[in-house]
């Protein structure tokens, strides 16, 4: 089975070193942190396509719907999660329409919300490689 690569863009270097450091445990190995969505899209530009891309709302430059369009752009079947402190559904709502796989909402309790982002992550990684196996 193929690992899944994962890419993490989050200006906080707290928060983006410490999404890596569970998702790692959760035997992901193929991860990549960036601090901005300029520098994770470069990164696509070369040729590196992310199964999935964990991303906050803003991202330097870029607000949510424009870094998401860029990289559904470059890489279409990139599965793009929101893991944002927004606890807006109607935001929510509109970039899953837009085409983002998930949002989850960063809670003030980081393990709670990293949690719930990795079981959405797991989710998800299982369900791909099962579409794969097809």
């Amino acid at each position: 089975m193929k690992t899944s690569v994962i890419f993490i863009v989050d200006i906080n270097p707290i928060h983006r070193n410490l999404i890596r450091y569970h998702i790692g445990l959760n035997k992901f190995t193929n991860v990549y942190a960036f601090p901005t969505g300029e520098e994770c899209l470069f990164r696509m530009q070369k040729n590196a396509h992310p199964d999935f891309l964990i991303t906050s709302y803003f991202t330097g430059n870029y607000t949510g719907f424009d870094f998401l369009r860029s990289v559904l752009e470059i890489s279409p079947s990139s599965q793009v999660i929101f893991f944002d402190t927004f606890e807006d559904p109607h935001l929510a709502g509109k970039l899953l329409d837009a085409g983002a796989s998930d949002y989850v909402v960063k809670t003030r309790n980081p393990d709670a919300g990293i949690s719930e982002l990795l079981k959405n992550v797991i989710y998800l990684a299982r369900e791909k490689a099962m579409n794969d196996v097809q």
